[in-house]
């Protein structure tokens, strides 16, 4: 049973506020302030099977007016920060998957759980490639050099990932580093992609 959170239990409150950030459409939907409180009140409370659809309404209506709150002062630090950095195309850009570490000039590299992940500038690769590897070639890298207070800065790298989203842009690979943010796309993505970030620069 659902009591103050004074004797250790969880408040209607608490509980409305913990499902919804665990999703992330629920997230957006009450940012962008097109939820309708009542249908999702009642939505939630046959979830939780507590409290009066006036308490979990108003957790909901509480939680609203925070995101829009912190919503807007975070996005406006992501936008100076955009302001500032360097956004510059490369092409003829190789990403090159293997499961054994290659001796090949790259420009950034990643070792995951299995494999090695390679970019580099396919003009420069003067060897031939094993088998047991893959190469998707023809590629364009949106490479961003952002101030140093990127790296403390919360939601950088998802309010990119969703703006490219939004216009359908798919990302074949990204790599966030230091002050370099480094995402491979398709060249028939790349200038789309080049003039969204460009309006915020």
């Amino acid at each position: 049973m659902l009591k103050d959170s004074t004797d250790g239990t969880k408040s209607v409150a608490q509980v409305v506020r913990e499902t919804i950030s665990m999703r992330p459409s629920l997230l957006d939907a009450l940012k962008m302030r097109i939820v309708n409180y009542s249908a999702l009140a009642r939505m939630l409370q046959s979830e939780i099977g507590e409290g009066s659809l006036e308490a979990v309404k108003a957790a909901i209506i509480r939680v609203s007016e925070e995101l829009e709150s912190e919503t807007g002062l975070q996005e406006e630090k992501i936008r100076s920060i955009l302001r500032e950095s360097v956004v510059r195309l490369q092409d003829k850009i190789s990403v090159i998957i293997s499961p054994e570490m290659l001796d090949i000039p790259y420009i950034v590299t990643a070792y995951l759980t299995d494999s090695y992940v390679y970019m580099l500038d396919q003009t420069m690769l003067k060897t031939e490639i094993p088998d047991y590897a893959h190469e998707t070639r023809n590629l364009v890298a949106l490479i961003l050099i952002s101030p140093d207070r990127v790296e403390t800065t919360p939601g950088f790298v998802a309010f990119i990932t969703n703006l490219l989203a939004s216009r359908e842009i798919n990302i074949v690979e990204f790599i966030s580093c230091s002050t370099n943010t480094v995402i491979v796309l398709d060249a028939a993505d790349a200038i789309n992609a080049f003039s969204l970030l460009q309006n915020f620069t």
